[in-house]
């Protein structure tokens, strides 16, 4: 939902302003656009979560694509997820990279596009209960091939040491560069979005969380 134009307002006349009464006294009511040009939480908002796996040497986590005609994803967070629930050791910091993709990703694990309670499979969720995906937005866990690189976005280093607070906390942390003009990744029709790990080697194991926003 976008703001709608300006509207000149005339004492008796014109459209209506909303208001809301606090303490005896009528306040106006207004509504928040973001730089988009949408009112800020108008747009349907789903997550993407995908399982830990260990993690290797250039190694596709997962990819998100968007195949879907006059339709942009809009990603707004994407989040590591260092399973800390196994011991590990010789470990080295995880390069990420995140990457804007011009092809779909092919062979790995589907992720689901319905709800599920599995806690080990790829799958997305609404953020509204009973939105429905439209069908040619798609994403993988693991992706042997497709998912053809066209831009590099930024690095990312993560530490999967059990007992290094570093690893706990990666979880809170977005992953996307925080900015002030609040613009999110975008990624319309034949784009798409992935995050392999560098060349280096290390252990543990890494899971995701995207969230993005669907416009058409």
């Amino acid at each position: 939902m976008k703001a709608n134009d300006s509207v000149p307002v005339t004492p008796g006349a014109g459209e209506p302003i909303a208001v809301q009464t606090v303490d005896s006294k009528q306040h106006q009511v207004t509504m928040v656009a973001d730089v988009d040009g949408h009112i800020r939480g108008s747009l349907p908002t789903w997550g993407l979560v995908i399982p830990p796996s260990a993690v290797g040497a250039s190694k596709i986590y997962f990819d998100l694509f968007n195949s879907v005609a006059a339709t942009t994803l809009r990603l707004r967070k994407l989040f590591a997820i260092v399973a800390t629930d196994v011991a590990v050791t010789g470990v080295v910091g995880v390069r990420v990279d995140t990457m804007r993709t011009s092809a779909v990703g092919t062979a790995g694990t589907a992720a689901a596009t319905t709800a599920s309670a599995s806690k080990t499979a790829a799958g997305f969720w609404p953020f509204t209960p009973g939105n429905t995906l439209p069908a040619g937005i798609t994403a993988r866990a693991i992706p042997t091939g497709g998912a053809t690189d066209e831009q590099w976005l930024w690095p990312s280093y993560l530490f999967t040491e059990e007992t290094n607070v570093s690893s706990q906390v990666s979880q809170f942390y977005n992953l996307l560069p925080e900015v002030f003009t609040e613009e999110s990744i975008e990624l319309p029709t034949g784009k798409g979005l992935k995050v392999v790990q560098g060349s280096v080697a290390s252990v543990g194991s890494i899971g995701f969380l995207a969230v993005f926003s669907i416009e058409q």
